[in-house]
């Protein structure tokens, strides 16, 4: 086998591309949204940019309980209860019915369906009766709720938690998305060093720890 270097940024972004996708176990589920938003026109449905970093993010944290805003078509719960182990448990909040059930298809299939909850509603409506305590959270969802999600990601995880935020630059790509201007006040306040300790990845991502 030959093996080469990378020489530039663009080559190593296609390197980490390549590599990352045939180790990605749940890329098959990854594939049908893009697929499902053409059929059914929900531009707002998409899947995690990096499931194995999910995963390994799990794994680190070895939660007993983790909680997603934003399930989709399940890509990114898939991969958390996978990386968390077989003695974790996910909780996906879900908007749509539709989608949900989708998801539900796919643990199944996987053989994860007791391990993965999808609670149907609106994050507005469904977060605030979330009750204890969750060791990881991954925020993946509508920026017009990113304030209220992180008011609750607050109160419900654990000191020492991590909270895992995707697409924290959605104006780059939509400029008139709704909420947007809340979003940018996500970004400044998990750089709060008396609540967080942050570091923010590329893809606009961010890992934070509660302290």
């Amino acid at each position: 086998m030959s093996l080469s270097e990378p020489k530039s940024a663009a080559a190593v972004k296609r390197w980490i591309e390549k590599h990352t996708r045939s180790s990605d176990r749940f890329a098959y589920v990854a594939d049908k949204y893009e697929p499902h938003r053409r059929e059914h026109g929900c531009y707002d449905v998409y899947p995690s940019s990096n499931g194995p970093l999910l995963g390994a993010l799990a794994a680190a944290a070895r939660p007993k309980r983790l909680l997603e805003l934003g399930c989709g078509l399940g890509y990114s719960s898939l991969w958390l209860a996978y990386g968390a182990g077989p003695r974790a448990y996910v909780e996906t909040i879900e908007a749509s019915k539709e989608h949900a059930k989708i998801a539900r298809d796919h643990f199944q299939a996987e053989g994860l369906e007791k391990r993965i909850q999808v609670l149907v509603g609106e994050a507005g409506r469904v977060l605030p009766a979330l009750k204890g305590r969750y060791d990881v959270i991954y925020f993946d969802t509508d920026p017009a709720v990113s304030l209220l999600a992180l008011d609750h990601s607050e109160r419900l995880l654990r000191k020492g938690g991590l909270l895992i935020s995707a697409n924290l630059f959605l104006g780059q790509f939509e400029p008139n998305i709704p909420g947007l201007e809340k979003m940018a006040e996500y970004r400044l306040r998990i750089l709060d060093t008396a609540r967080w300790l942050t570091a923010y990845m590329a893809d606009g991502i961010s890992i934070s720890i509660r302290v």
